[in-house]
């Protein structure tokens, strides 16, 4: 049995400007992650907030999503500008319905041995709490936490919970940035030392990402370049990563092969808008994302494109 991928966290509307315009679109970390695993596995959901306000519920159709509750008030809005560098700014953030994802509307009871439980970025305290009654009820359940820089940041306190949350969770995934600023340490070989979890991956962007782990030790795992093309918008492209990565270890077991299908399916998601050019994706296993990206430097872009679509798998 492959069993069910959870996930829990913000689903918002988000207001993005880059170099490329100006888009009002379907966001949040928690969405970004589902949209990302639904394009490999089928049993999907999602554990969320949203208001009566939202507009994009034709979105959350995609997936099993009967645990996004509906409250009656605004929903979580992020305003998010990009420099050239692709460097984000939070102009404003509003959790707005977010704020009620408690421990309390998690619906531990219906997690099972054979599911994985992945913990969007939410503050350090929610997440512990999340996690705590996870164990408690049904502790063969594996967890998956990604965290965010903001978070982090927010003191000595939010750093300690984290960095115990590493340790009773089954994955830890954050960004270099995120390692570093954790451990307050400038230098990610420090932050690889001094973080410990039971499986720690640290995410480098386009060079690929480092695991750690009691079994594994410390390896680089290299990003494959996929040809894309222009890059549009990277909007979620972190949470898409772990939605991937979950998806494809799911089916393989595989850690370095994760890694890959990861890798590819962020930057795949990095050629149009919010998750566009992941919405009609359905691979049947991580060897065809490899496969995808070879047709795609051997300039079989369109025919690839069709071949990998859900119209196409019918």
């Amino acid at each position: 049995m492959v069993g069910n991928i959870i996930f829990i966290g913000h689903v918002s509307m988000d207001w993005v400007k880059n170099v490329n315009g100006v888009r009002i679109q379907p966001g949040g970390a928690a969405l970004y992650a589902a949209i990302a695993a639904r394009t490999l596995l089928k049993d999907v959901r999602a554990v969320s907030v949203i208001g009566r306000d939202y507009k994009f519920m034709n979105v959350l159709k995609l997936f099993d999503s009967e645990h996004v509750k509906v409250f009656n008030m605004p929903s979580t809005r992020f305003h998010i500008q990009y420099n050239e560098q692709w460097e984000a700014s939070y102009l404003k953030v509003n959790y707005g319905a977010g704020a009620r994802i408690t421990a309390s509307t998690i619906p531990v009871k219906e997690f099972g041995a054979d599911d994985i439980v992945h913990l969007s970025p939410m503050r350090s305290t929610k997440v512990e709490k999340i996690v705590n009654k996870i164990r408690e009820e049904s502790p063969d359940t594996a967890i998956s936490i990604n965290t965010w820089i903001n978070y982090i940041k927010e003191g000595r306190k939010a750093r300690n919970i984290l960095k115990k949350l590493a340790l009773k969770t089954d994955f830890f995934i954050l960004n270099d940035s995120e390692a570093k600023a954790l451990t307050q340490t400038d230098s990610l070989s420090s932050a690889l030392r001094l973080l410990k979890a039971k499986m720690l991956i640290v995410t480098l962007g386009e060079l690929g990402a480092i695991i750690s782990g009691d079994n594994s030790g410390i390896q680089m795992v290299p990003a494959l370049k996929v040809p894309i093309g222009k890059v549009v918008d990277t909007t979620g492209a972190g949470d898409t990563w772990c939605g991937a990565f979950l998806a494809a270890y799911k089916l393989t077991s595989n850690i370095m092969k994760s890694i890959t299908t990861a890798s590819i399916i962020s930057s795949i998601m990095c050629s149009d808008w919010s998750f566009n050019s992941l919405k009609n994706l359905e691979f049947r296993k991580p060897e065809d994302v490899i496969e995808y990206v070879i047709a795609l430097k051997e300039g079989g872009l369109q025919k690839r494109i069709s071949d990998y679509t859900k119209s196409a798998s019918k």
